[in-house]
This record gives structure tokens, sequence and C-alpha cells, in this order.
């Protein structure tokens, strides 16, 4: 019977920190500074985004569908694609950063 009730709590514990686990999201959106923000989700902006960026600002996201600007937790995972439009996806962190797993470029 002990034996019973301790697999069924553990049982329990392992589906609850399966639930709980971040899960993979995905986000399509212009990679921008945090100076300029959502001002910087466009094409012609890529340039002022790359000074901005090499000058100390932060990289970020700026979602397409409600334009929330979204810090990225590793910019070094996006140092390439700085100014242009992206799918990122990735996890958000409990700061509300996003942790950015794979990027690809939007044709």
């Amino acid at each position: 019977m002990k034996r019973t009730i301790v697999m069924m709590c553990a049982l329990c514990f392992v589906s609850l920190s399966l639930w709980a686990a971040p899960k993979d999201e995905s986000y399509t959106g212009w990679i921008s500074d945090s100076k300029c923000g959502a001002k910087g989700a466009n094409a012609s902006h890529a340039s002022c985004a790359k000074k901005c960026i090499g000058a100390g600002e932060k990289a970020v996201l700026v979602n397409d569908s409600d334009q929330k600007v979204m810090a990225i937790a590793n910019p070094d995972a996006v140092k390439d694609d700085i100014g242009d439009h992206v799918k990122v996806s990735g996890t958000m962190a409990a700061d509300g950063a996003l942790h950015v797993d794979k990027v690809a470029q939007v044709k």
C-alpha cells in the first residue's frame, strides 16, 4: 500500500513537471534595436539598427501581429539578422525575454 502511494505521488510530480515545462513558440517580426523598438520594424531601418546595436543597444524582436517589442535573451543568435524580417522560434523566459533557438529569413 505504501509503495503504491509513493509511486502515485512520483507520477503526479513528473506529470506536473512536464506540463509546466516551457514550450517552444514561434514569432514573425523584425530584429530591431531597443532604442528604436517598433519604429525600427521595417527594411529601411536595417543600417540604423546595426549601428545602434554596435553602439551598445540591445537586440529586440518586434512581433508582426501586435508590434510588441520583445527583448532577446541571447543576442548572439540573431547577430547576423539585425534589421531583417525573420521567423524565430524559442522559449519565453520568466523575465519576459525570448531565448531564440532558431532563426529563418522571411521572404
